[in-house]
């Protein structure tokens, strides 16, 4: 029999010395020695105390018990900041017991390389530097920067790590649409970075189900729930009580525990499937139970343990170990928690290393700066029964901690300041090493960890100069998403209460009390108007958080304060050309390319006057961006020819080549795509986006065989079932083979529920297989959806063309009008060919004209609208035939009909 380890050594023991909670204990025990069909089974038990009752220790007993009975167990404290967080803890836990979960590790994974990807392309956003286009085309000043999850912090901007409310999410994602890009067809992308909790609660439901079969119970311990309900209680009731993200198994067994009683407008309704336990202090028969079990009976000893701790079991262990010095009259908690008469070197170390929020052998000898063997002193400091913690990150309890920094700051303040900045050096000496600003942190926690617990010392150690820098951060952050933005306001938080500064934690409060009403993006441009309204912030500072309150405007559709946000910038900071920049993003999103382009003029003319000599990545920003919109508008050759002096002045940059591969594809040029395509994919190969393209473009050359490939390796990415599905389903309907194209549609819908891109795909295999009853009911469904899908809406007015329902195909057009709120020129372009082809030549004219006061540069609607007058000026005259066209002029139905315009075309998603 192999010798026991230390760490098992010590297990046993505690366990040994558990006493009390009895009832606790027997409740759960019995729970799961019945069955989950037996009336009285509770699926969910809610633990609620104050800090110190005993909590985690009651928790980490349940899980022992529920061990012993063959359960499946997985332990989450607050270390996770986001939903995804907690699913990679419970499957790298799972896999420890030789249950991984394979499939929800793979869309992890597909998470992870999404975000990083979504970053790239918008890092230029914050940064003013270069960014992916094709992921910046439409989402970087908005949605990917608002709701990043799980990825880190961006040097320079701030931390951040993820989860995003996804009803406010999808609300965002559905004002894209007006764009009409090709490039973001992919709604399902751009849902699994911004909105991941539809795209991989399904996945955990499903591997919960499968490793539910082969064991009796799966338990799941959610500890310091206070921390993590923000993002956790909704989510967790919706996964066990609704049918939103599918079955969960009915041997799944949950525990919260955390300070705070439960939500009851999420919980209230569900007294018979959850047991609720308030837990209170120790007995004082409990107390004395556990003296006993600690060998002390010295009755004055135990009366002192009883009164100092008040039943509080991190105190009565505490004090139990140091029966001596809680007899002293007076003795201060720092003096009972670390034994009055422990040598002097001890207690110094011991209070030294309470100022650190987590604990390692380099942090320990940096906050003590003790020429001893560091090992030593951590191997020491972490065997103190008030210091816990899980997955290699101990720390204090909190209520030990708190007066014991108390203590240091008040009697020893240069001690204080000098510990705190020996640990930022520390840690930041760490980020250096790490990449330091000319890294990212997204992909690595060490170095999020890092800078994190530098700006946190700071604050300790010099609060009046330290502040400002850290509020500097948080637009960034909150720009970043829910979790980065409650990352830094926790960051502040804990400064504030650590640190003695009124105004510390007077931010700290309103930032975190902001964001616990809501973290979406209209709470966090409420966060974001907190710096911008209140003092204590520089005028770039200040700039930074307009910048980010005008972007999540824009994400919550608010764009006429977004507008009146820039406004604001522009008399904060005038002439500066970001501001112009974003305001033509922010028009392009809402579909308002003439303006967008004016706006880059502007932006343009604002750079040139600023520098002598405008830096290359500024250009390269701006060159990317006209190009960008030229292709929105479907103006591909000048896209192509701006995309290409974009290059010019940033050679490689995959997101430009993937941007300009798109112009490529939609004229018809599919070998020039994959040429940028191959280059994009050489310099980053797992760029999905990239993968895409490239197998619609080898799709159109004929080579079916490299178009499957990259579909399976863009799989083996993104482990995305409906997306993959639905791109093979593409290539079907183009091949004209439909019959097999309804049915892969069908497989993707299965998939994924609400892929509406799926709809309009099998609505024209269907309509290509004269099923118009089939179609029609598709793009309905897909319309109930999103009530501004401007496609759906025009094939749906094409249909009634076809047969001929004149009021229903112009009630479509009028749709497609309110729809977009009259920004866009096709639908009125669409609406006056129909009435020109009804001989409604006035009504036509009108259309003409809006449309060319909308976009006035568009050369496609001023020759059709031309075309369409000389026709009217011939029907007038008597003339019995119709003219000529010019040499010049499109084809009156190539808008009707195009896939690479405004059609179903583009990659899956297009919207």
């Amino acid at each position: 029999m192999p010798r026991p380890s230390l760490q098992d050594l010590i297990r046993r023991r505690r366990q040994g010395a558990f006493v009390g909670r009895e009832r606790e204990l027997d409740l759960f025990a019995r729970n799961l020695d019945g069955a989950p069909s037996d009336p009285t089974h509770r699926f969910l038990f809610h633990v609620h105390g104050v800090g110190g009752v005993g909590k985690s220790t009651l928790v980490r007993q349940w899980e022992r018990l529920a061990v012993g009975r063959g359960a499946l167990t997985a332990y989450v404290d607050d270390s996770v900041h986001s939903v995804p967080e907690v699913m990679a803890v419970v499957a790298e836990q799972f896999a420890r017991q030789g249950r991984p979960l394979k499939a929800l590790e793979k869309r992890l994974e597909a998470h992870r390389r999404r975000v990083h990807e979504a970053l790239a392309a918008s890092g230029a956003d914050a940064g003013g530097g270069d960014g992916d286009a094709e992921g910046a085309s439409a989402v970087s000043s908005a949605v990917v920067r608002a709701g990043l999850v799980g990825v880190g912090m961006v040097p320079g901007v701030g931390a951040f790590a993820p989860v995003v409310d996804g009803e406010r999410l999808a609300r965002g994602a559905d004002r894209f649409a007006a764009s009409l890009s090709a490039r973001f067809r992919d709604q399902d992308d751009v849902r699994l970075v911004l909105d991941p909790l539809p795209a991989l609660s399904p996945v955990l439901l499903a591997e919960l189900g499968r490793v539910a079969e082969e064991v009796p119970w799966t338990a799941l311990f959610f500890d310091t729930y206070e921390n993590t309900a923000p993002f956790l209680d909704a989510w967790l009731r919706d996964l066990t009580t609704t049918d939103r993200y599918g079955q969960a198994p009915g041997n799944l067994v949950l525990t919260l525990a955390g300070r705070n009683r439960p939500d009851r407008s999420l919980w209230g309704g569900q007294t018979d499937l959850i047991a609720h336990l308030a837990l209170e202090p120790l007995t004082e028969n409990e107390t004395g139970r556990l003296l006993d079990a600690r060998g002390i009976h010295d009755e004055g000893a135990r009366r002192a343990v009883w009164e100092g701790s008040a039943g509080l079991p991190v105190l009565v262990t505490t004090l139990a170990d140091h029966p001596g010095d809680t007899v002293l009259a007076g003795a201060t908690a720092v003096d009972r928690f670390l034994g009055r008469d422990a040598p002097p070197e001890q207690r110094e170390a011991a209070l030294a290393c309470a100022l650190p929020r987590t604990l390692d052998e380099d942090v320990c000898a940096a906050a003590t700066e003790e020429p001893g063997d560091p090992a030593a002193l951590f191997a020491t400091l972490t065997a103190l029964p008030f210091v816990a913690g899980r997955e290699g990150a101990p720390r204090y309890h909190d209520v030990v901690r708190a007066p014991m920094l108390h203590l240091r700051r008040t009697t020893a303040p240069a001690r204080w300041r000098a510990a705190h900045l020996r640990l930022a050096a520390l840690h930041e000496r760490r980020y250096e090493e790490m990449g330091g600003a000319g890294g990212r942190d997204e992909a690595d926690p060490a170095r999020l960890h890092a800078r994190l617990e530098a700006a946190y010392h700071r604050l300790c150690a010099h609060p009046a100069t330290a502040l400002p820098e850290l509020l500097a951060e948080g637009a960034a952050a909150a720009r970043l998403g829910a979790a980065p933005a409650r990352r830094w306001a926790r960051t502040l938080a804990d400064a504030g209460r650590d640190n003695g500064d009124a105004a510390t934690r007077g931010w700290g409060a309103d930032c975190l009390a902001v964001l616990d009403e809501d973290d979406g993006a209209k709470g966090r441009a409420r966060l974001a108007g907190l710096l911008v309204d209140r003092p204590g912030l520089g005028e770039q500072a200040r700039a930074e958080a307009l910048h980010a309150r005008a972007a999540l405007h824009r994400e919550a559709g608010a764009l006429a304060k977004a507008l009146a946000d820039y406004d604001r910038l522009d008399a904060l900071r005038p002439g500066d050309w970001r501001t112009a920049m974003e305001r033509a993003v922010a028009h392009r999103q809402t579909g308002a390319y003439a303006a967008a382009l004016a706006h880059l003029d502007e932006a343009e003319a604002r750079l040139a006057a600023t520098e002598a000599e405008p830096d290359t990545p500024s250009l390269a920003r701006l060159t990317r961006e006209r190009g960008e919109t030229r292709r929105h508008l479907g103006q591909f050759e000048e896209a192509v020819t701006l995309l290409g002096q974009a290059l010019g002045l940033a050679p490689g940059d995959p997101g430009t080549l993937v941007s300009r591969a798109s112009a490529h594809l939609s004229l018809g040029r599919p070998e020039l795509a994959v040429d940028d395509l191959d280059q994009a994919l050489g310099a980053r190969p797992d760029h999905f986006w990239a993968l895409l393209k490239r197998a619609r473009a080898h799709d159109s050359l004929g080579d079916r065989e490299a178009a499957l490939a990259d579909l399976a390796r863009a799989a083996e990415l993104a482990q995305d079932p409906a997306l993959v599905i639905g791109e093979r389903a593409e290539i079907h309907r183009r091949a004209g083979e439909h019959t097999a194209a309804v049915a892969a549609f069908g497989e993707a819908i299965a998939a994924d529920p609400g892929y509406l891109w799926a709809y309009g795909g099998r609505a024209m295999a269907h309509h290509a297989l004269g099923d118009t009853t089939a179609a029609v009911a598709d793009l309905r469904h897909a319309l109930s959806g999103k009530p501004d899908y401007l496609w759906a809406r025009l094939r749906l007015a094409e249909i009634h063309h076809e047969q001929g329902a004149c009021e229903a195909e112009f009630a479509e057009y009028d749709e497609a009008v309110a729809a977009t709120g009259g920004r866009l020129a096709r639908p009125y372009v669409l609406r006056a060919q129909a009435r020109a082809a009804h001989g409604e030549h006035q009504p036509a004219l009108q259309d003409f004209d809006q449309a060319l006061r909308i976009e006035p540069g568009d050369e496609r609607v001023r020759e059709l609208a031309e075309e369409w007058a000389r026709t009217h000026v011939a029907a007038s005259a008597g003339e019995t035939t119709t003219p000529e066209p010019a040499a010049e002029a499109p084809d009156a139905t190539s808008w009707r009909r195009s896939d690479s315009s405004w059609g179903h075309g583009g990659t899956s998603a297009g919207w």
